[in-house]
């Protein structure tokens, strides 16, 4: 008569007995990493937590015109607005028992410096999503600082438009394109960040769109489309940091025109990983940043909020 072996689960995993388990030796993590606003701003560094820059702006054009020898008259001057950023403090912390460093793991050789990658990833997504979302935020005692993202900044452009719910079409693009030049500016625009609706939405636009694929720059990020019209080309740049409606048929997606020339992440301290005195058998390590969002001008950023897709 044969023996029964219970040496298998009911899903065929070994339970003890001389069947070893199997563990593959890697950790596969598909968690996004793309960062195109980190990635396309020029950085800077600032060296407190208040900033602040000048903005000025010609008269609007008009007729100039005198007759002969006509009296000296006193013309109305404007001096430069002040506009200003505050520095906002990023952070994160990890910590890592002795025996979790000192045991064999599969995937990983150190159980501390896996964390503490993880960290800085999940602190660098952190960053990329207040470039978009964020709200300007004054801080005090029990209140964080806070940056105005591109988001808040895009309201008090002229260059924006709230669309209500209207269905984005490529007669719209192009009105939020011509916005830039109709208001007084040579800044033109040539980056788009939008979300996976309106992505597809500008792929089924029927005009010259140049697709083309570079190996070298999809591995930071995700470019598949370039927009040519009458005012220019525009690439078109996937960020799921913009907003986004529930499905294409809702309302609520954004889309933002930008020339990445007149933005900079400015940092006060750059991403930094320090390990923090050992409090019994573990070790801790602490992550941080301290940085803003500097916008040189208004006029450099526009498109719209509150659209429809449409494909």
């Amino acid at each position: 008569m044969l023996s029964t072996w219970q040496e298998f689960t009911a899903g065929g995993r070994p339970q003890g007995g001389s069947i070893p388990e199997d563990l593959r030796d890697f950790v596969e993590n598909a968690s996004a990493k793309d960062r195109p606003a980190l990635t396309l701003f020029r950085e800077s560094r600032v060296g407190t937590t208040y900033v602040e820059w000048q903005e000025d702006s010609l008269p609007v054009r008009g007729l100039n015109a005198f007759i002969e020898g006509v009296a000296q008259t006193d013309m109305d001057l404007t001096t430069p607005a002040r506009r200003f950023a505050h520095v906002q403090n990023f952070a994160r912390w990890g910590m890592v028992s002795d025996v979790q460093r000192q045991v064999e793991h599969k995937g990983f050789s150190d159980a501390f410096l896996y964390q503490e990658k993880k960290a800085i990833d999940a602190t660098l997504n952190d960053i990329e999503h207040a470039l978009h979302r964020q709200t300007s935020v004054t801080g005090a005692t029990s209140a964080a600082r806070q940056f105005a993202g591109l988001l808040s900044i895009l309201t008090t452009s002229s260059n924006y438009t709230k669309l209500s719910g209207v269905t984005l079409t490529e007669a719209i693009f192009g009105d939020l394109l011509e916005l830039f030049p109709d208001n007084g500016t040579e800044i033109q625009p040539n980056v788009a960040f939008v979300n996976s609706l309106l992505k597809r939405t500008i792929s089924g636009f029927s005009t010259n769109v140049t697709r083309y694929v570079d190996a070298q720059m999809k591995l930071q990020i995700n470019t598949i489309e370039r927009h040519t019209s009458d005012f220019g080309e525009v690439d078109i740049y996937y960020s799921r940091d913009q907003l986004k409606a529930a499905s294409k048929t809702v309302h609520g997606n954004s889309l933002t025109l930008l020339n990445p020339s007149f933005f900079e992440s400015a940092w006060l301290q750059p991403l930094t990983s320090e390990v923090l005195a050992r409090n019994g058998l573990r070790t801790q390590f602490q992550l941080s940043a301290m940085c803003t969002l500097i916008y040189r001008t208004t006029l450099a950023i526009g498109g719209c909020d509150d659209c429809t897709a449409n494909f």
